[in-house]
């Protein structure tokens, strides 16, 4: 399982940053950096016990919650099963704040 998760992320992993006039790939960098985000391995193998599939797609955004920006992780997955599952995580800390079917 731990597997099919690494070689989902390897394969067609596509980290986005909601857009601003930096290169998306930067913010994500300077975020991890300053210790506002985990490592997304690292948020994939705390999933990936809770939530079996293949990760099928990753994006990063930074969104208003409660009133404060956060940095969230939406991770598409593929259930064993066949169903298409997306979680949000809280990308801090690596919680699960959203688990919904992806129809």
């Amino acid at each position: 399982m731990r597997y099919a998760i690494l070689m989902g992320l390897l394969s067609l992993f596509s980290l986005q940053v909601n857009a601003d006039t930096r290169d998306d790939h930067e913010r994500a960098r300077e975020a991890r950096l300053r210790g506002e985000i985990r490592p997304i391995a690292e948020i994939l193998h705390h999933i990936g016990e809770q939530v079996p599939g293949e990760v099928i797609g990753i994006e990063l955004e930074r969104e208003t919650r409660a009133g404060r920006p956060v940095w969230i992780y939406e991770i598409k997955i593929l259930t064993p099963d066949g169903r298409r599952l997306e979680v949000e995580v809280d990308a801090r800390n690596g919680r699960i704040q959203e688990l919904e079917d992806d129809d």
